[in-house]
């Protein structure tokens, strides 16, 4: 028995020498995205960066996101889950080890050769260089400040720094940033929603459901239908601007936008002051006329195409601030943070009508707000034309 014992031992012993357990597996791989009509793009990934991959082996897989639009989105999904910010985004980038280490661009090949080399390195780092930005680099480990260096620095020079310094990172000074969209979100939406167009159609509607005797409890129903299909036919309207802006993101979405404000507000300041001004931001007549053929039908079928049609005719009258937030929302977020964002605005720029809602449906608060309405609209475009030019300087200056 202990001689057949020793002869399975034996065996066993035989087997493992000869077809030895594989350990883990240390397969690596690194994704390029890239244009292909880039010919920098091909002559970096084709030379230096192929033969940096293959000495560490890892495998260069590319995938080329103008001719394969399916490629476009996939990396804008690898851009979002990753959290990687619009302005440390580049044309050129690369996923290593599953986006454990990025390069955005054409960072120097000594800090890539480091990184792949290193075996304890933060959970996600971003090495960023973009031609005709100097020849250095800049590096991210998604905390504390992003730090630049020069070319020839090494990596160890921010791995050293960020490990001395990681406790004291509270919160990243980028998304720090992204939470001061709160406030001006929130303000301009709110001086968006005060404009004469939505409003005078609103109070004409309900002084005109006074008029045919509907009840108060109708009156509030079909008022609050009305804002309701406001609300979504905008929410909509920017939802698609804002899903086409990550098709061109970048610090001048933002820098448009505010420069499209200030424009919008200095024509609502110059309309108010000058009477005869060629340039009016509103509905057009031909509008007009088929807002009131379905207001007169005064059915709730008829107000929610009554509350459709405003929300895509008040666009040429209201849309300088929505340009200008979806501008800044396109540079500063990703796309479900703009969700985020475009859903509050949206809220804010219905929260006069609601207000209004609430007091007209005294008919006598009603007539005296429709009077004052017509009475001071020229002086209520000026006032908030002005702020609209202001809030768009200071967007202006902070996108900068």
């Amino acid at each position: 028995m202990k001689f057949f014992l020793h002869i399975i031992i034996l065996l066993i012993t035989f087997t493992l020498s000869v077809f030895p357990v594989k350990a883990e597996s240390t397969y690596r791989q690194a994704v390029v995205y890239y244009n292909k009509a880039c010919d920098e793009c091909s002559i970096y990934i084709n030379g230096e960066l192929q033969e940096i991959l293959q000495a560490n082996q890892v495998e260069l897989v590319r995938k080329d996101y103008i001719n394969q639009r399916e490629n476009r989105t996939e990396l804008n999904k690898m851009n979002d889950s990753l959290e990687v910010p619009l302005e440390l985004q580049s044309h050129l980038v690369t996923f290593i080890d599953e986006g454990k280490i990025i390069l955005q661009g054409e960072p120097p090949g000594h800090v890539v050769e480091d990184l792949l080399s290193f075996q304890e390195l933060p959970e996600k780092i971003l090495i960023y260089s973009e031609e005709g930005e100097g020849d250095g680099y800049k590096a991210w480990a998604f905390a504390g400040p992003v730090q630049s260096y020069g070319a020839n620095e090494p990596i160890t020079t921010y791995l050293m720094w960020f490990q001395a310094n990681q406790a004291s990172f509270a919160n990243s000074s980028i998304a720090s940033t992204n939470r001061k969209l709160l406030p001006a979100v929130l303000l301009t939406g709110l001086v968006d929603g005060i404009n004469p167009c939505a409003m005078a159609i609103l109070l004409f509607f309900i002084t005109f459901l006074f008029t045919i005797r509907k009840r108060r409890t109708a009156i509030a129903r079909m008022g609050l239908v009305y804002i309701a299909c406001v609300y979504i036919v905008y929410f909509l309207v920017g939802l698609g601007l804002l899903r086409a802006t990550t098709l061109v993101q970048g610090h001048w979405l933002g820098q448009l936008g505010a420069a499209l404000l200030i424009l919008f507000g200095i024509t609502n300041l110059l309309g108010a002051i000058f009477p005869k001004f060629p340039m009016r931001l509103e509905v057009p007549e031909i509008g007009k006329e088929g807002l009131k053929n379905w207001m007169y039908r005064a059915t709730l079928p008829a107000t929610i195409v009554l509350g459709t049609l405003m929300g895509l005719e008040s666009f040429p009258c209201s849309g300088g601030p929505y340009v200008a937030i979806l501008g800044l929302l396109g540079s500063q977020t990703n796309f479900w943070e703009g969700f985020g964002y475009l859903a509050l605005y949206n809220l804010m720029f219905i929260t006069p009508l609601i207000v209004i809602l609430i007091l007209a449906l005294n008919p006598v608060m009603g007539s005296k707000i429709q009077a004052w309405e017509r009475a001071s609209s020229h002086k209520v475009r000026g006032i908030t034309g002005g702020v609209m030019a202001l809030i768009g300087l200071v967007l202006l200056i902070w996108v900068l």
